[in-house]
């Protein structure tokens, strides 16, 4: 078996620096090319890693030791997969690999180190209703039940791309860029902020942030009324909060559908959209998808 393996060096520049990575290389099969995307390397960004190549009969990327498969971009020979940076990801060095295997059983590897910078995320303290906190056993049993829903839905990981060009935020309205934030309710319960908050009146429209299938929707204990959907390729985002859901599980919806209406469902402190995106295991910033290109 043939194999070819290069060993490059991928480091973050500074924040907004989209096309960090462009790489050729020349092979008896044809020309190969791979190219990156992202906003910043830090905790709970996302990269986009492109590759061009002739026709291969398999091609993977691997990162902290999870396996991201490419999925068709633009054409036959145009393929990209995503990879998010955990909110607990340690700074310093990752390697990432890429490998592609071609019908003859010739192999080309890449060897990628990614240097991922620190990031320091605030804390809050928030003041709600004591039943969100110090909850009964019998809510207890809901949320852990509701748990598992959501976790089975995000288990399921579509092949391809639903998406249809670029990103686009969900709801008018202030933006709060607080994804990762540490938040103490009624100072004692400690979670994690997974998403961003967009200030809006109860009843405003809510629109899908790009194409895909519903997969959830329901009324849920902390998130109240919410609709997940899945874009493709591990990617799925989730609308928290609602007032009102417009849509069912399994409808496919385009880029800018309404879905729903702002409001206060959940634990909540008032009207506001909670926007969510997560990549298979990783909860990513959103607002960091606004920086990634994706084929029309």
């Amino acid at each position: 078996m043939k194999r070819l393996i290069l060993i490059i060096f991928l480091v973050c520049g500074f924040a907004g620096d989209v096309h960090a990575l462009d790489m050729k290389a020349e092979t008896a099969h044809g020309s190969i090319r791979v190219t990156s995307q992202y906003r910043d390397l830090s905790p709970g960004e996302i990269v986009k890693i492109s590759l061009e190549s002739p026709l291969f009969s398999s091609a993977w990327a691997r990162f902290d030791g999870r396996m991201h498969a490419f999925v068709p971009d633009t054409g036959e020979t145009s393929f990209f997969t995503l990879i998010g940076l955990g909110l607990d990801i340690s700074p310093g060095f990752h390697n990432l690999y890429i490998g592609i295997r071609y019908p003859d059983g010739y192999e080309k590897n890449f060897s990628l180190k990614l240097s991922i910078s620190d990031r320091t995320f605030p804390a809050q303290r928030l003041t709600v209703d004591k039943k969100f906190v110090l909850i009964s056993p019998e809510v207890q049993e809901r949320v852990l039940r509701e748990k598992k829903l959501v976790d089975a839905v995000y288990s399921v990981v579509t092949p391809s791309w639903l998406g249809q060009g670029g990103f686009i935020v969900p709801s008018t309205g202030v933006i709060s860029n607080n994804f990762g934030e540490k938040r103490i309710f009624n100072d004692g319960f400690l979670s994690r902020h997974r998403g961003i908050d967009i200030k809006c009146p109860r009843g405003t429209n809510i629109r899908a942030s790009n194409a895909g299938k519903v997969v959830l929707t329901g009324d849920l204990y902390y998130a109240g009324k919410t609709v997940i959907i899945d874009h493709g390729a591990g990617l799925f985002s989730s609308y928290c909060h609602l007032s009102s859901i417009l849509v069912r599980d399994g409808d496919r919806v385009e880029k800018g559908t309404t879905i729903g209406h702002a409001g206060s469902t959940g634990r909540v402190t008032g009207p506001h959209l909670h926007w969510g995106v997560r990549l298979l295991d990783k909860h990513v910033n959103p607002l960091s998808l606004m920086h990634l290109s994706f084929a029309e």
